[in-house]
């Protein structure tokens, strides 16, 4: 009887540890390292709680809809106005999860915090559950949901691309997503393959130009790429009026001009949908 106890609880206790991918491998970015992909393939992810802000266009619908991934700013006017202003002309419904200050946080507090698997878990914890939870509104399409993320939204788009059958807790995956000046590290498409647009800007960190450089130049089939020359990263967020620097050593410029650009991208891209 013991040793049925010993049994039960020690499948109980494994099955309540983080979930790794079986054929993760360790990678090394300055002096963190952690296991890539992040999750195995097949995740259903953790229903949480969250909030943050709706909004939708006039009438009763039903639309297609956004998920705003924030960047490492948290909440600012670009996802909270901008861009659901934005959207709603277009006759997209969105949801912005505040899924920084879920975690304790304002903002991103140091690279650190970025590059920890298991804060980036709760990242995609978060946003698949924004994802169940506007598909639950009476005026949003539950079939054509899509997601949007900025920097570090960008990266999290990054992260949920190279996880096959990634799902909410409901079972609902995203249907596109539009990564912009998030990260190209490690890109290789090796999930579920969605309709994306990468909006990457041309002033980034020469390296992380390359590496994005070199995810283009492998041409998946999914993927519809454009660099907005001149611009500098966070080039939508009007808070930035002169060159700041991010946590990730990012220089930060805000920019009319390209932003209007990459709506026009944005607009076209959601039309050959």
């Amino acid at each position: 009887m013991k040793v049925g106890i010993f049994i039960f609880l020690f499948f109980s206790f494994a099955l309540l540890q983080p979930t790794k991918p079986s054929s993760a491998k360790e990678v090394c970015i300055k002096k963190y390292c952690f296991e890539w992909p992040i999750l195995k393939d097949g995740t259903v992810l953790k229903k949480v709680s969250h909030e943050g802000v709706w909004s939708k266009p006039d009438g009763d619908g039903p639309f297609p809809a956004l998920v705003i991934a924030e960047s490492c700013g948290g909440s600012n006017d670009a996802v909270n106005k901008d861009w659901p202003v934005f959207f709603n002309s277009l006759g997209y419904a969105t949801y912005t999860p505040r899924t920084l200050k879920r975690m304790g946080h304002k903002y991103c507090p140091n690279l650190k915090f970025v590059l920890s698997n298991k804060n980036r878990i709760e990242m995609l914890n978060s946003l698949y559950s924004a994802l169940d939870e506007i598909s639950s509104k009476p005026y949003v399409q539950k079939n054509n949901i899509g997601i949007i993320g900025f920097s570090l939204g960008g990266i999290n788009i990054r992260d949920m691309g190279e996880i096959k059958d990634l799902k909410s807790a409901e079972g609902r995956k995203f249907k596109f997503a539009i990564p912009v000046y998030g990260n190209c590290t490690l890109l290789e498409m090796r999930g579920d393959r969605i309709p994306t647009l990468i909006i990457q800007a041309e002033k980034e960190k020469p390296r992380k130009v390359k590496l994005c450089h070199k995810a283009r130049d492998q041409k998946f089939s999914n993927v519809t790429y454009h660099e907005i020359k001149k611009a500098y990263h966070a080039f939508d967020d009007k808070r930035f009026t002169k060159i700041s620097t991010d946590v990730a050593g990012n220089k930060m410029l805000y920019s009319q001009e390209a932003t209007e650009e990459a709506k026009r991208l944005i607009k076209k891209f959601l039309g050959t949908l």
